[in-house]
Order: structure tokens, then C-alpha cells, then sequence
């Protein structure tokens, strides 16, 4: 089984789609005329005025605030990949896996803004008055495409299993068994529960624990990673250096680390990165479309400043963490290998990263339990199920414990690969609408 869960993962994540990727990057670059650079600075400014809650938008037609659906976007993003996934591709594809992490996120903008402009330009309003928005709706309503809209949802339902789901609980149960021999089961049960008491609350309650949480997580982990490059200050510059260079030339075998050609660090950095960031997935839709805005545009270029966070800045840290600490050829995976990175130089570092993890992981299984939900509400036709869809998700929190973690990670990157093409497609079709909205915008 874990063989098989490997060879698709590999199929679905090949050179083929690494190179789609990078294409739709420059397409939606050229019909935004490079927005991720020309807005970057009001990206921020938008950031701030959420922050600060001035952004005045509790008039508008919404679910939730366009920053609450920001840092709802980003607890699904920022979860257990930015530190067990970016820590498996590094010890797979070598530290050069890193810096094509970081290279495809710029693009990863472009399409992000994209996508959410999309998402709430052609959001829907339920019977029962909630936000129905996203990729299937966009697909379905502006590119006509009712084929690829049901393939979406169905295939969107099935990443949030494994990618919102399984992966995050496993990551988290993990690492407390490695640091605090607490078995599986029981951390399994701990986090259901956790859990359940957020979702059962929906999308407004869900978006109030992100706006608090999701802040207070990066703030918390960056600065134990600054600490920990201030310990090896000097090594920092050797570890940039092996980062860029192990990006174009391969990379022998030393330690537990078995070698890596630079086409494995190219496939599993821009993997990794994609998969962080879920630019050109399609998912952020689910949360932007909730926003209280008026402007597709506005809420496209509040939800680019998610990459940039979520790439750049923290799977960055975390690969110069494992890298610079030379954990990174110890043949360990996943939050392990992380956890032995702080350890190194943080009294309690397994601790430290046990708590981080608990909280990326767990604000991500929050957020996806929301986008699983309305990808399967669209798939039933609109039908709300409710209380019964967020119970089964709990159900899967705790199964997600238990499994062994290649396994759920190799699953979880195929999962989001099928997610992946329909979204890629719809896209296409449509750039020029985004074109055209952001030639016509006046904000």
C-alpha cells in the first residue's frame, strides 16, 4: 500500500505538473501585470488594517471578516507541512528543496490572487443564508465547465480527509509520541475533542479562534527559530550556502541522507511549496469567499500576503532550522527531525516544537474541516448536512493519530494533486475575467 500511495504521488506530482504550475505562476503574473510585486506594499497595508481591526468591513455582504478569512486561509496553509513537510522534503530532495520552495512562491501569489479573486466574485448565498463559494462555483457558474466543478468537489472532499485531516492529526500525535512516549490513542482522543469544539461552532467560529491563534503560532515559532540561528549565527552563512548550491548541483550521500539528484530537490521543493502555500489547489476560495467584502480584488490581494507568510517566511525558517543544526541528513522525518533541530540548542526543544506543531496542526484540521464541508455541500446539490459531516470529521482526527506517517503524507500529496488539475484548468478559461477585473479595479 505504501508503495502504490508513493508511485502516485510521484505520478500526480511529476515534472509534468511542476512545469504547469510554473506556466499558470506566469500566466496569472501577466494578466495581473505582476500584482504580487506592484501590491505588495498595500498587501501589507491591508494586512495591518485587519490586524488592527480597521478594516471596516462589518457592513458588507460576508460571512466573516476578510482578515478573519485570512487567517483562516492561513491555518490551513500553515500547518504540520511547514514543519514535518518541509522537514521530509529536505531529508528526500536534499537542502536545495528549500530554496525551490521559495522560488515558486512569488508565482504562487499571482495565482493565489487569482483564485480568490474568482471566489468571491461568483459566490453563491444558501437558503439558510451561509456563503457557498469556491472553485466548483466558479467553475461551474463563470466557466460553464459543470463537469470539472463536481470533479473538484468530489476530489476537494477527499484532500481535506487526507491532506486537512490524517496528515495534521498524525504530525501532531507524532511528535508527542517521540518526545512524550504519549501514545497515540490517547493524544488522538485529546485532539478530537479539541476539535469538536471548534467546528461544531461553523465558519464564524472557526474564523474567531483563527484570528487569535493563527498570529499568535507563527509569532511563536519564528522567534524560537531566531533564537536558534542566533546559537549558530556562524553557520548561517554556510547553511544559505548549501541551500542555493545543492539547488543546482546533486547532492552525495552522507549520513541517513541516501543523495539527491537536482531534479529530486526541484520536484519535492516546488511540491512541498505548492502544497504549503495550496496555490493553484483552489482551496483559500473556500475561506476568502466567506469575507465581508464588496471587492474581489481587495480580498485577492489580502489573500496573496498568505503566501508570502506561509513560503518565504516559515517553511523558510524551518528549513534553515534542519539545515543550519545539520539535522538534516540524520535519515529522521517529519516533526522528529524538527524536534531534533530544537533539541540541539533549546532546553526543552521537544516541547517547544511539539506545541508548535499541536497548534499548526490543529488550526489546519479546523479550517479544512470547512472547506470538506462546503465541497461536499456543493457535491450534494446544496444540501446541509450539518452536524453529521463535522462528527465524522472528528471520527477521522482520531484515526488520523494512529496511522503510520509515509503512508498519510504520500496519500495526502496525491489527494491534493487530483484537487489540483480541475482547478488548474478553470483558470485557465477564465484569466482573462481576472484580466479584465483588475484592469477595471479603482481601489
Amino acid at each position: 500500500m505504501e508503495v502504490l500511495a508513493a508511485k502516485l504521488a510521484d505520478l500526480i506530482w511529476g515534472p509534468w505538473t511542476i512545469g504547469l504550475l510554473v506556466a499558470l505562476g506566469l500566466l496569472t503574473t501577466f494578466a495581473t501585470r505582476a500584482i504580487q510585486f506592484r501590491r505588495f506594499g498595500h498587501a501589507l497595508h491591508l494586512l495591518k488594517q485587519g490586524a488592527l481591526r480597521r478594516d471596516l468591513s462589518s457592513a458588507e455582504p460576508g460571512d466573516i471578516t476578510p482578515f478573519q478569512a485570512l487567517t483562516t486561509a492561513m491555518a490551513a496553509t500553515i500547518g504540520n507541512g511547514n514543519i514535518a513537510g518541509v522537514a521530509t522534503a529536505i531529508a528526500i530532495g536534499g537542502p536545495g528543496a528549500a530554496f525551490w520552495m521559495a522560488a515558486i512562491a512569488p508565482l504562487g501569489m499571482a495565482t493565489k490572487f487569482s483564485e480568490v479573486f474568482l471566489a468571491v466574485k461568483y459566490r453563491r448565498r444558501n437558503p439558510d443564508g451561509s456563503i457557498l463559494g469556491g472553485p466548483m462555483v466558479y467553475l461551474a457558474d463563470a466557466a460553464g465547465r459543470k463537469n470539472l466543478a463536481l470533479i473538484f468537489a468530489f476530489c476537494a472532499c477527499f484532500g481535506a480527509i487526507g491532506a486537512g485531516n490524517l496528515a495534521q492529526a498524525n504530525s501532531i500525535s507524532l511528535v508527542l509520541f517521540t518526545e512524550f512516549h504519549i501514545p497515540t490513542w490517547l493524544s488522538g482522543l485529546l485532539l478530537t475533542g479539541l476539535v469538536a469544539a471548534v467546528i461544531l461552532g461553523g465558519i464564524k467560529r472557526i474564523g474567531s479562534v483563527a484570528e487569535r491563534l493563527v498570529p499568535s503560532m507563527v509569532a511563536l515559532y519564528l522567534t524560537l527559530v531566531i533564537v536558534i540561528l542566533m546559537i549558530n549565527a556562524r553557520a548561517v552563512p554556510a547553511a544559505l550556502a548549501s541551500i542555493v548550491s545543492s539547488a543546482f548541483t546533486p547532492v552525495s550521500a552522507v549520513g541517513g541522507f541516501t543523495g539527491a539528484t537536482v531534479a529530486r530537490a526541484i520536484e519535492y521543493g516546488i511540491r512541498r511549496g505548492v502544497i504549503s502555500s495550496e496555490s493553484g489547489v483552489g482551496s483559500a476560495g473556500f475561506a476568502h469567499s466567506a469575507a465581508m467584502t464588496t471587492s474581489p480584488v481587495r480580498q485577492g490581494t489580502i489573500a496573496m500576503i498568505g503566501v508570502f507568510i506561509d513560503t518565504v517566511i516559515v517553511c523558510t525558517a524551518t528549513a534553515l532550522v534542519v539545515v543550519v543544526t545539520g539535522v538534516w541528513s540524520n535519515g529522521e522525518l517529519s516533526t522528529a527531525m524538527v524536534a531534533s533541530a530544537f533539541n540541539a540548542d533549546i532546553p526543552f526543544g521537544g516541547l517547544a516544537v511539539a506545541l508548535c506543531s499541536m497548534m499548526f496542526g490543529f488550526t489546519s484540521l479546523v479550517a479544512w474541516a470547512y472547506y470538506g464541508e462546503q465541497a461536499l455541500r456543493y457535491f450534494l446539490g446544496g444540501v446541509s448536512i450539518g452536524a453529521w459531516y463535522r462528527i465524522g470529521w472528528c471520527a477521522l482526527t482520531f484515526v488520523g493519530s494512529i496511522y503510520g506517517v509515509k503512508l498519510i503524507w504520500d496519500v495526502s500529496d496525491f489527494l491534493i494533486g487530483l484537487m489540483l488539475i480541475p482547478n488548474v484548468i478553470g483558470l485557465i478559461f477564465l484569466i482573462r475575467e481576472v484580466r479584465s477585473g483588475v484592469a477595471s479595479d479603482q481601489s
